[in-house]
């Protein structure tokens, strides 16, 4: 019992250093402060694993999270003295940017072993989804109160627990300037938020987990593929590092694209080119909407930049389809590839595997680009005497359009004046957000394969079928019924959040209203300008809606109502009886 209370202290003994250094310091005297001290205290936190090191009752699984931990701190003290020993100019500053990166990945790595202690005690999947979520948004919300993290004096706990919200749950919807009240540490807070709210920090700890899998057992393997919506256990961990490296990878090359797309950009509202490259790759991706513009993608620097838009576009496209879909679909790809690569080279037959696209990654896809085609056309068609009239070339009103299909399901970006839409375009918009992206994504709404299924199934029913059938495959009942279920629970709470709002804020448009509700529960970040003059009690019921949207409302159910033991219910059925429906 000793050594457990005192792993556990020491799990929160160091980012309680780390936040103290920020909050008593700030940032700006953060950066002159005695760097002696600063090492020192990273090398007592060094020297206490050290030490932890030695008891040889230590789980394997501890161990090995303690050597991750050491090799990012002992990073940062070689990169320090190397830069004494050769005397390089800035030598201060350099060495506390390098230490604070060092510490913020070390606490990353503390916290989410910690959260892998919590879900293994903890038998409720669905439960310790809907924490983690909500743990983030409030570290983000004291983590941007502190003084560093913005240009103003203080801001309100609302303010900033709205701010953490919308960025955990990559939403867009903000109460604040980005650019203009937050810092550059305050940014990069938002920036983590993001990212961490993007993937999942149970998708995270399961990355880690890979590292300890040692200790790994079947039990966290059921826990992590609910986490990653898989039905299978097997190779969840792997899954687990390809959802990680996959989206490193994809925010690499989207914040390469981005910077050689602006570098010739004069004009751009940004210090550093590759930190605005850095957030928008990592805010695109995850389908956030945050910018580093005060007027978001609307500001003049790239309201006209078509090449720049593309890349924004296609980046939030492949983070709102969904990694299984990615991988699936890229799985197939190569497989194609590969065959006719043997067929060339080597005069050799290859099979394909039956069945290599899945239902579900068909359905998807098809029902991805439906949308996006047939929103791109309504797009230009209706706004192209209104917002779509500043862009004069005819590609330009094209990609702009495409851009405000791609972005209005998820992704919460804009580059078109939304006080100019139409009502028409207003409601179409409105459809699009509740639709949102697609599942195991970084994105929000009642899902594509939802939306696909509840439709399907209504011509199947008008058709006199019992059942649906997909390409020779019947749809499971549980499925139709879930995602019927997921429709009508989404309208309830919409419904019941559009009538508290106009309650509390009754000077407000009903049709602004209902736009901003729809935008927080379907994680979009759209809005057509009210969202700073709601009141506290308003912001609330949008912060609950964000949550609901990004977790989900069912799985909120399930974490709540779900019994963990399996009763007697499941062996018997009750006699049927019919309910008049028309």
């Amino acid at each position: 019992m000793i050594q457990i209370r005192f792993k556990n202290f020491l799990d929160m003994f160091t980012p309680i250093i780390f936040i103290y250094i920020i909050l008593s310091l700030g940032w700006k005297n953060f950066l002159f402060f005695n760097v002696e001290i600063l090492l020192g205290i990273i090398l007592i936190i060094s020297l206490l694993h050290f030490f932890i090191l030695l008891d040889k009752n230590l789980e394997k699984g501890y161990k090995s999270m303690i050597f991750l931990s050491l090799f990012i701190l002992m990073l940062s003290l070689i990169f320090s003295f190397l830069k004494i020993f050769f005397s390089y100019e800035n030598i201060t500053s350099d060495i506390k940017i390098y230490t604070l990166i060092s510490l913020i990945l070390y606490v990353l790595i503390r916290v989410t072993y910690f959260m892998r202690i919590v879900y293994v005690k903890i038998h409720n999947p669905a439960f310790i989804f809907i924490t983690s979520f909500v743990f983030l948004s409030f570290l983000g919300s004291i983590l941007l109160m502190l003084p560093a993290s913005t240009i103003v004096k203080k801001i309100s706990f609302i303010d900033a627990l709205f701010t953490s919200t919308s960025a955990v749950c990559v939403t867009g919807l903000v109460v604040l300037d980005t650019a203009k009240d937050f810092t550059y540490l305050g940014k990069i807070f938002i920036l983590i938020l993001i990212e961490l709210g993007g993937l999942g920090i149970l998708t995270i700890t399961s990355f880690f987990s890979y590292f300890f899998r040692d200790g790994f057992s079947f039990k966290e393997a059921i826990f992590i593929s609910n986490f990653l919506n898989t039905k299978t256990t097997n190779n969840v961990l792997s899954l687990a590092v390809k959802v990680v490296l996959f989206t490193l990878t994809v925010e690499f090359i989207g914040t390469l694209l981005i910077y050689f797309s602006i570098k010739e950009k004069n004009s751009i509202e940004s210090d550093n080119l590759l930190f605005f490259s850095i957030f928008h790759s990592i805010s695109a991706f995850c389908n956030s909407g945050f910018s580093t513009l005060s007027q978001g993608l609307y500001s003049q620097s790239v309201r006209f930049n078509y090449l720049f838009q593309l890349i924004i576009a296609f980046l939030l496209i492949l983070g709102g389809i969904g990694f299984n879909i990615l991988f699936n679909f890229f799985a197939y790809i190569w497989l194609t590839i590969k065959k006719y690569l043997l067929k060339i080279f080597k005069d050799e037959d290859f099979r394909c595997p039956v069945h290599v696209v899945t239902l579900n990654t068909k359905i998807v896809i098809l029902t991805t680009f439906f949308l996006l085609f047939f929103g791109t056309v309504f797009y230009y068609i209706s706004e192209y005497h209104c917002s779509l009239s500043e862009h004069s070339s005819f590609h330009g009103k094209w990609i702009v359009s495409f851009f405000s299909s791609a972005t209005s399901r998820t992704a919460g970006f804009h580059v078109l004046n939304m006080n100019t839409f139409t009502p028409i375009t207003i409601f179409f918009t409105i459809f699009l957000m509740w639709i949102g992206a697609s599942p195991a994504s970084t994105g929000g709404g009642i899902k594509t394969s939802t939306f696909a299924l509840a439709l399907m199934n209504i011509i199947s029913l008008s058709r006199g079928k019992n059942r649906l059938e997909i390409q020779r495959k019947e749809i499971s009942s549980e499925s139709i019924r879930l995602s019927f279920s997921i429709i009508m629970l989404s309208i309830i709470v919409i419904y019941i959040s559009i009538l508290l709002i106009i309650f509390l804020d009754p000077k407000e448009d009903i049709l602004s209203i209902s736009f901003e509700v729809f935008s927080a529960f379907s994680t979009a970040g759209l809005s057509l300008g009210i969202t700073s003059n709601l009141s506290n009690g308003s912001k609330l019921i949008l912060i609950l809606l964000m949550l609901l949207g990004r977790i989900g409302i069912f799985n909120v159910m399930i974490g709540f109502l779900r019994k963990n033991k399996i009763g007697y219910h499941h062996y018997y059925r009750y006699p049927k009886g019919n309910v008049l429906i028309h």
